[in-house]
Order: C-alpha cells, then structure tokens, then sequence
C-alpha cells in the first residue's frame, strides 16, 4: 500500500511484470527478467488543490536488494496516464541508470510524489535477472599422458551463474571434480593406465568445449625362461618360454652353428632349440639372443667310451 497525498491518505498497489506476463499471474510470485511496473495510481493522479496545483506531480520507484533499507536506484517514472483499466503499466528498463545485477533479488515501492511530499505503502514482489551467458573457455585443449596415466585438470571461464557440464565417454578416464557446475571453476579428471601395446585417446567435453587427452602405449616387457642352458655334450632339443604382453613383437637368434634356434611371436611363445654333440673335446659356451634377452648355453664335451682292453686275434 503507498500513501499518495498530504491531506487525505489514498491507496497506491503495484507489481512488477515480465514483457509478456499477465497482471494476475504475476501479484505473488518472484518474477525472472522483469521491465515492466505496473500499479493503481494515486487516488489523487488527477486532483487539484484550491490553488489549481496538482496534488500528484509524478511517481517515484525505488529498487533495493530484498529486504535492504537503502535504495539502490531510484527511477523518475514521470506522470503516466492511466490505462483503460484504470492501471499505469510502464518499461522501467529504459531508466536505470545501470543493468541490475544477474543472481541478486530485487524489490521495489513506488510513491506517489507532488508539492506537498511523498507518500508511498508496501513493496513489490521480489524479482531478478538470469545471468546472460556467452560460451564459457578452457584454458587449454589438449594434454599428454605416459601409459602410467595420471591426473590432470582444466580451467573452466564462464560468467556467474553460468551452467556448464563436463564428461567423458570412455571409462578409462573419469571426472572427478566438476561434472556439473556453473561460472568460473575447474574439471579434475583421472587417467587409468594404459596396459596395452597401443596408443590410446579420447575426446571430454568439458563446458562445450572439445578436450583431447591422448595417452602413451604400455612398453614391451619380456621374460624368457630358462636365461641358462648347462647341456651335456650329447645332442638336445629343447624349447625356451617367452612370456610378454600382447602385441609385443619378438625373435631369437644363435651366433653358432652348433645350436640352432627357430621362433618368434606376437606375445606369448616358445623357442624350439637344436643342440649338437660337442665333439670337441672341451666345453663350448655361447649365447642366444630371444626377446631380447641373453640366454647362456654351456655344453660339456660329449664323454669318450672306455678303452677296449683284451684284444686278440683269434681263428
């Protein structure tokens, strides 16, 4: 209620609008993006005094953040005339001074003001203003992990209140912090390890915006068993185990003649061997080259028979 004149008190409602909200929808709820007011005018809007003075000279809307007591701008709306329905309905947009802030509840009372001074009643219901969000950034577009994976972090810019969202579409990495949020902040993410022979990437979306993480290959390990061949000096054939991740590449090798090697693999194998009698006479050594590995072959020399005694010619 506003009080509207000196002598007589008169009854002053108002309440703000959307654009294109109707006048009942919008008595009790807080409206978003308002720009319109709407009130009943003084009862005194056309009344003069016995000097031929008007009582009411124009009209006066002050707005301040809900519940504040000191007026954060103050609108001269001039003296409109009323509508058919007796409302006065304006865009109080066009007068301030400055943009009301987005995310902050305003109120607002609207008085009555002429020569004799003021007269205003309760303030309007409450309303703001949605955030006007242009595309939030990232500060960087890409990022490098080793198969060991890791952690990584990205900043997101965006104006207050601003909702954004980020996510990944492989399980191997995962949002940690930030999947939903809004204005400024930042995504934290974790990268598992890559066990595989092959590179690997992935493309997050992280506040719209396209965020490439690209992971390194796992390394061939290989093991080979046994790493030490100790044969007698008679012939053996023989396999030799290589165990290694798939798709690691491999082969084998031998230096000698006297041993032949024959394998190689795309991940788990066997190398089949050949060794030869050494008839020598003393103990030969080489070493087999398989995945990579050094494998030491150290062969006795063949034993000789027992000396024949005894011997005779007979008929």
């Amino acid at each position: 209620m506003l009080i509207a004149t000196s002598t007589a008190r008169r009854v002053l409602s108002l309440v703000l609008l959307f654009a294109m909200a109707s006048c009942g929808n919008a008595l009790a709820q807080s409206i978003v993006d308002a720009n319109r007011v709407e009130f009943n005018p003084s009862a005194d809007h056309s009344t003069l005094d016995a000097n031929g003075n008007a009582l009411v000279t124009s009209y006066r809307m002050a707005i301040y953040a809900a519940g504040g007591t000191t007026p954060l701008q103050t609108l001269n709306l001039g003296k409109p005339s009323p509508q058919t329905d007796g409302f006065i309905r304006l865009d109080f947009s066009t007068l301030l001074s400055s943009p009301l802030a987005a995310g902050v509840s305003y109120e607002a009372l609207v008085e009555a003001v002429g020569p004799g001074g003021s007269s205003g009643g309760t303030r309007t219901n409450t309303f703001g203003y949605t955030p006007v969000c242009s595309a939030p950034t990232i500060n960087q577009n890409v990022q490098q992990f080793t198969a060991a994976g890791g952690t990584g972090t990205v900043t997101v810019t965006a104006g207050a209140g601003c909702p954004w969202t980020a996510s990944s579409p492989q399980t191997w990495v995962t949002i940690t912090s930030g999947a939903n949020s809004s204005g400024p902040g930042n995504v934290s993410f974790t990268v598992a390890a890559n066990t595989s022979t092959t590179a690997r990437s992935v493309i997050l979306t992280i506040a719209g915006n396209a965020y490439t993480v690209s992971q390194a290959a796992a390394s061939c390990s290989y093991t080979v068993a046994p790493l030490a061949l100790t044969p007698a000096g008679t012939t053996l054939t023989g396999t030799i185990t290589v165990t290694t991740q798939a798709g690691c590449t491999w082969s084998a090798s031998s230096p000698v003649t006297w041993i032949t090697v024959s394998g190689s693999g795309n991940g788990n194998g066997s190398v089949s061997f050949d060794l030869a009698a050494n008839t020598t006479g003393a103990t030969r050594s080489t070493t087999l080259t398989i995945a990579g590995k050094s494998v030491s072959v150290t062969q006795a020399t063949a034993t000789k028979p027992a000396a024949v005694t005894n011997v005779r010619i007979i008929r």
